[in-house]
Formats: structure tokens, C-alpha cells, sequence
């Protein structure tokens, strides 16, 4: 059986999460003081003056000065959750009111529902003024803001309740496997979430999102047209053209492929027609088709599967090992703390695969635009979308090699465009 390095799973746990916090803040300092000696890029000295410089670095400063609070904040919380043992007094709590309704404690799955809904109540309380600042005073000062506190409490209310319809029977049906299968469990609790996972990819952008957003199909014109031709050109059976009215709660901009099948759809924020012409939107969806073109939508599937067999598997070694929860101030080895108490445990080899998926993910990225500049022959036009997305969202400019490794599952603006201009480049030798 695995053994704690420093005596005790809490300990170890309260290490790693250190350690990581740490590490983590070490990079983003140097991420901030790139952000404050930043100067307009070569690559950029068309688009940007320094009026935009200055609204961006202002915006880039604040949300990192923001996020060294946060972070040291949800530290701080996460440790002293543990050294007080919160979560066994939520787990005595949730167990109090389970009796108060006339049940007993045998009724694991009930208890532990009650359980995970007292100690996310507990984190939203916790998080809320931080989510609040955020959309209410940093986005709102750079004028990205547009949700009004009604919009907002709205926005949540019906979070909520579909975390209550969805989440609440998942959960249930999670641990049942559990409770029935035996020691291959996790074989058939993989199986169970592989289909969760595939339901979600129709379910979601099908029927939850309609529910916090307006689906509009893109009008009759000269953009759809471009769009419907590049999707032929590639045999991307498109069937559906919409947009999606993004900016009723902030001015950010993007742009997106779903369906399973033959069945495609592509969706475009309001806020991105405004931000770009017509050949630049294509060249974006462009590189959107190059992901669907290679797969890499199946791809990342197919390495979340393998990442997620094996959690299940080694959370299966540990899920009866008792000193795991006597350490952590458990008197009971309910199997929903156990899965809880094992997510800390692994959350060191989490933040490495983490990382690892952020390596794979920026070569992907590479090869979509890749597609866009070669296949499509739109490299010119997607530089130029980039670059507009990139300043009229306030993004970082020039990114620390080590914190961009670390952090990002995008190359960097500069690097994509140097990549885009090298592909253009290799293409008029060709020609000649």
C-alpha cells in the first residue's frame, strides 16, 4: 500500500499544494513583471499604438494583481479546511440532517449528497465576493462587462439547479457502481462516465446552453456564403450557422464547431462580427475546421479516457485504506470522501498532466493553423484575425516562455504569427 512521505496524507497533501502554489505564483511574478515592461512587438507595430499598450497592460495587471489575492486566499482556505477538519464537521452536519428527516446513516448515497451540497454552499459563499469583484469591478473598468446583477443572479439560479438535476443523479449513480460492482469498480464506473462524457457533447450545447444564451441563425448574405463554401471545400457537413449573442454579458469574443456526426453546427459570438471582417472570420474558422480535419477533438478524447481509467484504477487501490481517512479526522470510510480525499492526493501528478495536456493541446493548435495557412490558404487574413481578437480582448502580448509553457494550451500570439509567416514563407518557395 502507497505510504505518505511525510508521516500523514494531510501533511503531504498541505506539502504538494504548497508546493504547487508556489511554483505556480514564482511564474505568474514573472509573467507580471513582463506584463509591466512590455513594449509595442515589431510583429505588431501596425495594429497596436501605445493608447491600446496602455489598456492592455492596465487590464493584464489588474486581473494578475487580482488572481496573487485569489490564489493566496483559496490556499490559506484549503489548509485550514484541513488542519480544523471541516470536512468531517460537514460530513457530522450533513449526517445531523439526514436524521432530522427521519433517515438513518445507512443511507450513504442520500448522506453523501447531502454532504457534497453543504460543502459546495460552503465554497460558493467563500468564492462569491471574489466572482463579484471580478465581473463587477475589473471587467466592468475595462469595459467588457455588460451582465447586470440581475442577469447574474439569474445566471446562478439556473446553475444551480441544473448542477441539482444533473449532478445530484450522477453523483447517485456514481457511487451505486460503486457499491455494487466490487473491486473492479472502476472499470465499470469508467464506462459509466465515458457515456456521461458523450451525452454531455449532444445534451449541452443542444439544451443547457439555449438556456443562458439566444441562438440566432446567421442572416442570408455574403458571410455565410464564404462560410458554407470553405466548409464544402473540406467536406465539413455543415447544417447549421448561428450566432450567439455573447455580448449581453461581456464584450469577449470567440467562435466554435460542435455536432456529432453528420450533423455540424458552428456558432459565432456577436461580439467577434464586430471585431473582424468577413475573410478574417473565415480564416478563424478555418482553423476551427483544421481541428475537426485531424480529429484533434477525438484525439483528446480518446487521451481523456486513458487519463481517466487510470484515476478510477488507482483510486480503486486506495478507496478501503483507512489511514487515508483517520488522517484527514475520518471515523468512516464513506466512498464519495474517499474519491475527495484521493483528488488531493493526486493533485501533484494532476498538475503534471495538466501541463503534459497543455504540450499536446499548443501542437494541435499549430497544426490547425497550419491547416488554415496551407490547406485554406488564408494565413495573411488569420494573422490579422488574431491579432485583432488578441488587442480587442486586452490579451497579453509578449508571454514568459516559462509561464506560456506552464499555463497556456495556446501558443502565443507571436509565436503563432512567426509560425504562420514561416508556412507562408515556405509556400512562395515552391511556387518559385
Amino acid at each position: 500500500m502507497f505510504l505518505p512521505l511525510t508521516g500523514s496524507w494531510k501533511n503531504d497533501v498541505i506539502t504538494f499544494i504548497t508546493i504547487i502554489y508556489c511554483w505556480e505564483t514564482y511564474i505568474k511574478v514573472r509573467q507580471y513583471k513582463k506584463i509591466c515592461n512590455t513594449k509595442i512587438p515589431k510583429q505588431l507595430e501596425t495594429y497596436v499604438d501605445e493608447e491600446k499598450l496602455a489598456k492592455t497592460k492596465a487590464y493584464q495587471k489588474d486581473n494578475y494583481k487580482f488572481a496573487f489575492v485569489t490564489d493566496a486566499l483559496d490556499i490559506i482556505e484549503t489548509i485550514l479546511m484541513f488542519q480544523y477538519n471541516l470536512l468531517p464537521l460537514f460530513w457530522g452536519y450533513s449526517e445531523k440532517i439526514l436524521i432530522k428527516f427521519g433517515y438513518s446513516s445507512e443511507y450513504e448515497i442520500l448522506h453523501s449528497l447531502i454532504f457534497i451540497g453543504l460543502f459546495k454552499v460552503f465554497n460558493d459563499i467563500i468564492n462569491l465576493p471574489q466572482d463579484l469583484y471580478n465581473t463587477f469591478v475589473i471587467e466592468s473598468r475595462h469595459g467588457f462587462n455588460n451582465t447586470t446583477l440581475k442577469l447574474y443572479i439569474i445566471d446562478e439560479i439556473k446553475s444551480n439547479l441544473l448542477l441539482i438535476a444533473f449532478g445530484g443523479p450522477l453523483i447517485s449513480i456514481f457511487l451505486k457502481i460503486i457499491q455494487k460492482t466490487g473491486d473492479k469498480f472502476y472499470v465499470y464506473v469508467w464506462i459509466f462516465m465515458a457515456i456521461v462524457q458523450l451525452l454531455a457533447l449532444i445534451i449541452y450545447p443542444n439544451f443547457i446552453q439555449p438556456l443562458f444564451n439566444k441562438f440566432t441563425p446567421l442572416e442570408e448574405g455574403e458571410l455565410k456564403t464564404q462560410i458554407e463554401e470553405i466548409a464544402k471545400s473540406v467536406n465539413y457537413p455543415l447544417k447549421k450557422l448561428f450566432v450567439v449573442d455573447n455580448s449581453k454579458r461581456n464584450s469577449h469574443s470567440n467562435a466554435y464547431l460542435f455536432g456529432l456526426g453528420k450533423n455540424k453546427r458552428i456558432v459565432l459570438y456577436d461580439t467577434l462580427l464586430k471585431q473582424v471582417n468577413n475573410e478574417e472570420i473565415c480564416s478563424i474558422l478555418g482553423h476551427e475546421l483544421g481541428h475537426w480535419y485531424y480529429s484533434h477533438n477525438i484525439r483528446l478524447l480518446f487521451l481523456g479516457e486513458i487519463q481517466s481509467f487510470v484515476i478510477f484504477y488507482i483510486f480503486s487501490c486506495v478507496i478501503n485504506y483507512t489511514p487515508l481517512y483517520q488522517s484527514f479526522g475520518f471515523v468512516e470510510q464513506p466512498i464519495l470522501v474517499g474519491f475527495l480525499l484521493f483528488s488531493f492526493i493526486f493533485s501533484p501528478v494532476d498538475s503534471l498532466l495538466e501541463f503534459i495536456m497543455n504540450v499536446i493541446t499548443r501542437g494541435l493548435e499549430r497544426q490547425a493553423d497550419s491547416f488554415a495557412a496551407v490547406n485554406l490558404k488564408r494565413g495573411e487574413q488569420l494573422i490579422t484575425g488574431l491579432i485583432k481578437i488578441h488587442t480587442e480582448n486586452l490579451s497579453t502580448l509578449i508571454v514568459d516562455p516559462l509561464y506560456s509553457a506552464w499555463n497556456y494550451s495556446h501558443p502565443p500570439l507571436l509565436e503563432r504569427i512567426d509560425h504562420i509567416k514561416k508556412l507562408q514563407e515556405g509556400m512562395n518557395k515552391k511556387k518559385e
